[in-house]
């Protein structure tokens, strides 16, 4: 089975439209979000509405999504996240909000494990260091292990020797997960962010996980920067979350 992995949409209709268009050519047989469906962008209940219709879909929640519904206290956000929460409060629908409210942080299934940060603290945590996917492995029943939450596309790789490498991965990049005696190595992989990339690569990313072949590949898709800067600016968001599309950051 292949499934598209993808992460961090943040209510950017154009950049999840782009990389939906790719997931349907590409005939995907699921579909993997890994949180934050909403927050600073300005089509929240849009791409809400894509997302839920998607087939084979295995999704959790991210730390905006619940700040969204009340779960986590916007003031632990920076100005522009704690406004873009307030505004994406007003304007998702009840049932977008029930939505939501019914998703978890972390998703365990027989061949493979999902979080939105990492497995110990799944909501709010980033996966950054190797130091911190050691610490993580035994909270990990089935691998790989797929996250968010950092906007950048990497991979943690524990090799059949033991030794874990840490890798950014870049557009169209291919990485295959090893396979020891006792099973698979633990692997994580980070889509990237499809609504607002911090990599300093302004264009959407996401990823194909190739089950069988234990591949996992990115790949990255221009679209309107222009037209989601213009929306938020006329929702009134603040000006830094259109600034910084424009830049990956």
């Amino acid at each position: 089975m292949r499934y598209a992995v993808f992460s961090d949409v943040h209510g950017n209709l154009e950049a999840l439209g782009a990389v939906l268009d790719f997931c349907h050519a590409s005939r995907v047989d699921g579909h993997i979000c890994c949180g934050d469906v909403v927050g600073y962008g300005p089509n929240p209940e849009e791409c809400l509405g894509l997302i839920r219709q998607l087939k084979n879909l295995h999704i959790v929640c991210g730390n905006h999504d619940l700040a969204v519904i009340g779960r986590i206290d916007v003031e632990w956000f920076n100005p522009y996240a704690r406004a873009a929460t307030l505004w994406t409060r007003a304007a998702l629908s009840d049932g977008s909000r029930l939505y939501l409210e019914n998703l978890t942080a972390r998703l365990d299934l027989p061949d493979f494990t999902v979080v939105h940060g990492t497995p110990r603290r799944p909501a709010d945590e980033y996966m950054l260091s190797v130091a911190q996917f050691k610490n993580n492995m035994s909270r990990v029943k089935a691998w790989p292990l797929f996250c968010g939450h950092s906007h950048m596309p990497v991979s943690f790789h524990c090799t059949a020797e033991g030794k874990v490498e840490t890798y950014f991965i870049e557009d169209h990049q291919c990485v295959t997960g090893d396979v020891a005696p006792y099973g698979i190595v633990p692997v994580a992989y980070n889509p990237g962010s499809v609504g607002q990339p911090r990599d300093h690569d302004k264009r959407a990313s996401c990823a194909l996980w190739d089950r069988e072949a234990r591949t996992f590949q990115v790949f990255r898709f221009a679209y309107d920067v222009a037209a989601t800067q213009a929306k938020i600016r006329s929702a009134g968001l603040p000006e830094y979350l259109a600034l910084r599309l424009a830049y990956g950051q």
